[in-house]
């Protein structure tokens, strides 16, 4: 902001040293002074018509001359410069606009003063005093040289003229400059007051820009440290409930090995007593209960045991295409007749590094509980497609980086989940089917298996709207991350959903 001592524009011109200053401000001085002089055109064109009434009787022998002045000159042009204001070009030309109307204005009155006879000639002089009210409404540098200019026209005009007394002259004269040299002051000091408020707005401007880009860079950085202060407590969330898992799994894996050896002597020894009975033996069909519970109880621990014993991926260069192919008559035959099955391949070849026999046990497992969520039959569409996922995405999904993706959708039009449920299919036990339908494994086993091969899953439903399953694995390439030495089972219990 500029100081006293440091005065921007020249005290005699008020013009700003800056010229980039200096335009912006005449930009701003008739953008703001627009409808003033709008007014100021209308109100001087209807004085210099009105007083043509005056010509009728104070100088009616040249009162058609005067007329031809008045209507068919100034008023015209008044009119003219007020329509002018409308244009578009009025913002570059309305200075100079302005200066042709005021002087046309001046001069009109001083050619009636120079052809009538006294005393109208004397009494007309009186007008020019009104066109100066309506001069230093503009800039102080034109309403000056304005002024002075209609002087030194109408002295010459009145010194060749014989007719006027030398005492009217002088009156004349010292009533005109005394009308200059106060209008040369009012309009100075206003003209002052304007550019001194045009740059303590400008400078306000400038500052509450300032606070306002202060302010915006502090909401930023609120908005990213809370962002970095959720992600920490997401990933110390994610980190818990991987230790959790993996406690979990190790635990199963002790007790499903001492439950199978447990469960096998109880199948053992029930299959002695088949042996031992006849077929008719009443106590059969306990012996027979007795068998299929223990071996629904042993695929139990089977899962157990596929969930945390220690298992390599084996990846190779596969086409997405021949693993979609080749699972599609395996999916027909166990999903049943009632539910429709539409498998599409990708247009283009896409390929990946994945182990084929866990990818289709992935695609197996989520037909499944599709075929399961339509009780009452309906579609299942199995897809493949490539996509670019950008940053903002796959920050959402943990360790998940952008860049092209192979995706797999499976969606199903059945009773589909709310989202408390959706939250948590991934966990291990976690089940919504009837019981003895389920062992809560196969989704978590699904999340592992996609983790490990450096994917990871998207899911969305809505209850009576079905549900989607979108598997995104990375293409095979240059950039990709190399299969880490872990087990599906591990990878599932690494994040979970």
């Amino acid at each position: 902001m500029y100081t006293r001592k440091e005065i921007p524009f020249d005290p005699v011109t008020l013009s700003f040293r800056d010229k980039e200053l200096e335009a912006d401000f005449r930009d701003d001085f008739f953008t703001r002074n627009l409808s003033h002089f709008r007014q100021d055109l209308l109100l001087g064109c209807f004085l210099y018509a009105v007083y043509g009434i005056l010509d009728f009787w104070i100088i009616p022998e040249i009162r058609i001359a005067t007329w031809y002045i008045r209507f068919a000159l100034v008023c015209p042009l008044l009119l003219g410069v007020f329509l002018f204001t409308f244009s578009r070009l009025s913002r570059r030309f309305l200075e100079p606009a302005l200066i042709l109307a005021c002087f046309a204005a001046g001069a009109g009155i001083i050619a009636m003063i120079v052809m009538a006879s006294p005393p109208g000639s004397h009494l007309y002089y009186a007008g020019l005093l009104l066109c100066l009210l309506f001069y230093f409404r503009l800039r102080f540098l034109t309403a000056s040289i304005l002024s002075w200019s209609i002087f030194v026209l109408y002295e010459t005009a009145v010194l060749m003229d014989a007719r006027t007394q030398a005492p009217i002259l002088i009156s004349n004269t010292f009533i005109f400059l005394s009308f200059i040299i106060a209008g040369m002051f009012l309009c100075y000091s206003m003209e002052r007051y304007k550019r001194s408020d045009f740059l303590l707005r400008r400078t306000i401007q400038r500052k509450n820009d300032e606070i306002l880009s202060t302010n915006r860079e502090l909401e930023r950085e609120v908005r990213e440290r809370k962002q970095a202060e959720e992600e920490n407590r997401r990933l110390q969330e994610q980190l818990f409930q991987s230790q959790k898992m993996e406690a979990v799994g190790q635990l199963a894996g002790g007790i499903a090995h001492e439950f199978n050896n447990i469960l096998a002597a109880v199948i053992g020894y029930a299959g002695f007593l088949r042996m031992k009975m006849r077929k008719d033996d009443p106590l059969s069909s306990y012996v027979e209960k007795i068998t299929f519970s223990g071996q629904r109880a042993a695929r139990l621990t089977q899962d157990l045991l596929s969930f945390s014993r220690k298992q390599r991926v084996h990846p190779q260069l596969v086409k997405l295409n021949d693993i979609m192919s080749s699972v599609k008559p395996l999916l027909s035959m166990m999903i049943g007749k009632n539910v429709e099955l539409s498998v599409s391949c990708c247009d283009t070849p896409i390929t990946i590094l994945a182990d084929c026999g866990l990818l289709e046990q992935v695609l197996v497992n989520l037909a499944s509980n599709a075929r399961d969520a339509m009780p009452e039959g309906g579609l299942l569409k199995i897809y493949g497609d490539v996509v670019e996922m950008t940053d903002e995405f796959t920050h959402s999904h943990g360790t998940a980086r952008a860049g092209r993706y192979a995706r797999i959708t499976v969606a199903d039009r059945g009773h589909g989940m709310d989202e408390a449920t959706r939250t948590r299919i991934f966990e291990p036990f976690f089940t919504t089917k009837d019981v003895g339908r389920g062992t809560g494994l196969g989704l978590a086993m699904v999340y592992g298996i996609i983790k490990q091969h450096n994917g990871f899953l998207d899911v969305t439903s809505m209850p009576g709207e079905g549900t989607t399953f979108r598997i995104y694995l990375p293409l095979a390439g240059p950039s990709l991350v190399p299969f880490p030495e872990e087990t599906p089972e591990a990878a599932a219990s690494a994040t979970w959903q």
